[in-house]
């Protein structure tokens, strides 16, 4: 699989904003933007190739931070690690470890992973394995920090997808989700904290897993901070300095294909998955509680593979209904404002 011609594209993209950062899954804020100043009229710019090179299977996203790219991917029965250049692509420093992973029949359209994408913090590179071993990497030279595994506490459900969920770093601490959905045996889970420094597990909250993979955001609603995540069955908001959970609601979708990141607007959380449609939650503080009410509901579109993004005042969607079609919506009340032509496929990042 090649991905050059995608770095290429994004090191231009990003080297107008001024910040030259994307150190997590989607972004800063794991929102799928960057702050940039607005383009007036069309960009009539066309992209240029800068250079371009292998480096196996995934969907793994890359990561930029000033001038280099990281990248983890699966080569045979490796996923391996790379440190590159941003300008041209050489390779700065490269590092794996065998990683067996059984794909069961019904995800073999999917391959082996990996499916979670690292993130940058405190000059390391925090990575998840297939089969849930997180490993931590000094970012300038690809040194093993620590590593810790899950797998064994934690095997994968059907349809073996495997650790999936985007490990998430705040404040000294990486969240990580993970468990089965239940498919087929009793779903068991944990979103587990661990200590940025030496891997220490600071907290645990027990409860169903990830389900396909749906991975966390934390933001912060009424001036204190929020971790919130899908398992297969409830969005749970937990404290990420403890663990404690602070609200919970039930979210079921159709074979648990719980997949999209949401998207936290101030105190509203949007979301959307397999044949469900959109929807947003209004969450509050009431003295020591909190309350989670539905704002709206719209049920013309549903997203399956792809997480929305707010683009000034309006929600931007890949909506899977009718065969593949961008779709915007009013955030403050979920109408449809506008809909693209039907039949642009089946997946689409934002």
């Amino acid at each position: 699989m090649r991905w050059g011609f995608f770095y290429a594209v994004l090191c231009l993209g990003i080297s107008g904003t001024g910040h030259g950062q994307w150190c997590q899954w989607r972004g800063p804020a794991r929102d799928g933007s960057v702050p940039a100043a607005a383009r007036k009229g069309v960009w009539q710019l066309q992209p240029i190739l800068l250079w371009e090179r292998e480096v196996g299977g995934g969907y793994s996203a890359p990561l930029v931070k000033d001038h280099r790219i990281w990248i983890q991917s699966r080569e045979g029965g490796r996923e391996v690690i790379r440190c590159m250049d941003r300008g041209n692509g050489e390779l700065i420093w490269q590092s794996g470890y065998e990683v067996p992973f059984r794909v069961d029949t019904d995800a073999q359209a999917h391959g082996a992973g990996p499916f979670s994408t690292p993130a940058l913090a405190d000059e390391r590179l925090f990575t998840l394995s297939m089969s849930g071993v997180l490993s931590v990497w000094e970012t300038s030279t690809g040194r093993l920090l620590w590593r810790a595994d899950y797998g064994q506490e934690f095997p994968p459900g059907y349809p073996y997808f495997g650790a999936s969920a985007s490990p998430l770093v705040w404040e000294g601490n990486c969240y990580l989700h993970f468990g089965s959905s239940g498919w087929d045996d009793p779903a068991k889970g944990a979103m587990i904290a661990l200590a940025v420094a030496d891997g220490r597990e600071v907290w645990r909250w027990e409860g169903d897993g990830p389900a396909v993979g749906a991975s966390p955001v934390l933001g912060m609603i009424g001036n204190l901070p929020q971790l919130i995540f899908k398992t297969s069955v409830y969005l749970v908001g937990v404290n990420p300095h403890n663990g404690k959970e602070l609200w919970r609601i039930l979210y079921e979708v159709p074979m648990t294909n719980t997949i999209i990141t949401p998207l936290l607007l101030d105190d509203v959380l949007v979301t959307s998955d397999y044949e469900i449609g959109f929807r947003a939650w209004q969450i509050q503080r009431r003295g020591a509680n909190w309350s989670v009410q539905e704002r709206w509901r719209h049920r013309k579109a549903s997203l399956f593979t792809s997480s929305p993004v707010r683009v000034g005042d309006i929600i931007v969607g890949f909506s899977h209904f009718r065969k593949g079609e961008l779709v915007a919506l009013d955030p403050t009340d979920g109408r449809l404002l506008w809909r693209g032509e039907p039949r642009q496929g089946e997946h689409a990042t934002l």
